[in-house]
């Protein structure tokens, strides 16, 4: 599923990231590791003066434990605030004068940074972003500012009902994967997390076999990477092994959960585990995602919203990650509609079950998917999102072949990954309705 669907799900920082388009590319990425184990992928594109430059960090929520829950978020917000070079606000003024913008997300498997600037300033940007990842002093006075931030930004998620049944959806789907924890942190572990807790995460975490360098832009392959390599060669910091978690098990029946709140209607959403990254059948699954529930052609929007009008909205999410999660579907609805709602949510996917689905929603599923990725990799970011997205939770030749993959899938692979893994049986289902 696209990382900028995923972004925007998460909402802080879920369907399928991908690959390759237009842009003025000259060759191939060029893949090298250096000896300290980072990674640097470059991609030249000279369509714009413009270089993106990222670094994708092999650290989430997934590599939290129940007391740590929240560090990467935190790390994240801290990362830019100082260094042993520069001081507190000191790299956003660099950049705000270079005319260049700077933010970062985390997700579930790895935490993003990325600069974009033109590109006669990559070596300047080059330099504030080693700078940042190998010497960041996380500054206590900074870190009890962003503390309240962090805190603000947890209560408006509480506050907004897509993200509150989103995170209340993996809750209750995951018993064992730490895919249960919330990526923005818990609450009471980011009031009482101290700096040198904090520290103490940053600096095993953020290693040069953690971390990947994606460089898109205006740039020579061959120079960028000599530069990677001057800016970040001699940082020596061991990676920990990354842990390797045992699959949530299975969905014995429906697990349930009904949260109320200050709501007028109701926000229902149902989950169901999928594929991997890894997993061949994600391309499928990606393609199952989009003829269920993205686009008004959709058969849930058709059925549902169209047709019988029992709902405000419908849609369905697919965050690719490197560990099985949900394939959902979210919808909004009055209140004495939930049960009905479920119900011909159900009834969609007993018919691509048993049915299959037909040449033209096939058709539609793969035009709309293949644009999609077209218009999310147009922009030197885009494509460096693609590349680093798919570097850090799967390879880059995922990246790379990511569309000949989705025009290879058939009905029958559709069909098959709905019997695999939508059982009508067995899923999570969350209801967030009004206050009695």
């Amino acid at each position: 599923m696209r990382w900028t669907a995923l972004l925007l799900l998460l909402a802080l920082l879920a369907p399928a990231v991908s690959p390759a388009t237009a842009q003025s590319r000259t060759a191939a990425p060029l893949r090298v590791v250096l000896d300290n184990g980072l990674t640097v992928i470059v991609q030249e594109t000279h369509a714009t003066e413009i270089v993106t430059l990222q670094a994708w960090v092999k650290v989430g929520s997934r590599d939290e434990t129940d007391e740590t829950n929240g560090a990467a978020h935190f790390v994240e917000h801290m990362l830019f605030k100082g260094t042993q070079r520069r001081g507190v606000g000191q790299i956003d003024r660099e950049v705000e004068g270079l005319g260049g913008i700077l933010n970062a997300s985390t997700s579930f498997d790895y935490t993003q940074y990325f600069i974009v600037s033109a590109s006669r300033f990559f070596d300047k940007i080059l330099g504030i972003q080693s700078d940042a990842l190998m010497r960041s002093t996380l500054d206590p006075q900074e870190f009890e500012r962003e503390r309240l931030v962090i805190i603000e930004e947890l209560n408006r998620r509480d506050d907004t009902p897509s993200t509150r049944t989103f995170d209340a959806l993996y809750t209750t789907a995951y018993a064992v994967h730490p895919y249960r924890r919330p990526i923005g942190g818990s609450r009471a572990v980011i009031q009482q997390m101290t700096r040198d807790q904090l520290f103490g995460f940053y600096t095993t975490h953020y290693a040069p076999g953690n971390v990947t360098v994606v460089v898109v832009g205006d740039v020579s392959a061959q120079d960028a990477v000599h530069k990677v390599r001057r800016a970040y060669g001699g940082w020596r910091r061991p990676a920990p092994a990354r842990q390797q978690f045992a699959p949530e098990p299975p969905f014995g029946a429906v697990r349930r959960s009904v949260i109320e709140g200050d709501v007028r209607v109701a926000y229902l959403n149902m989950g169901w585990l999928g594929p991997a990254a890894r997993d061949r059948d994600v391309y499928a699954m990606d393609v199952l995602l989009y003829v269920l529930g993205r686009g008004r052609g959709s058969r849930l929007a058709r059925s549902i919203q169209e047709g019988q009008r029992l709902v405000q909205q419908i849609s369905a999410g697919f965050p690719t990650a490197l560990d099985p999660t949900l394939f959902s579907v979210f919808a909004v609805t009055e209140p004495d509609n939930v049960a009905r709602v479920e119900e011909v949510i159900l009834a969609e996917i007993r018919g691509v079950r048993e049915q299959g689905v037909s040449d033209e929603d096939l058709r539609r599923a793969k035009t709309l998917l293949e644009g999609e990725e077209i218009v999310s990799t147009h922009t030197t970011r885009g494509f460096a999102t693609t590349l680093g997205f798919y570097a850090t939770v799967a390879d880059l030749e995922f990246a790379l072949t990511y569309r000949d993959r989705i025009r290879q899938v058939s009905r029958e692979d559709v069909q098959r990954v709905a019997l695999r893994f939508l059982d009508p049986q067995r899923y999570a289902l969350v209801v967030l309705q009004p206050r009695r």
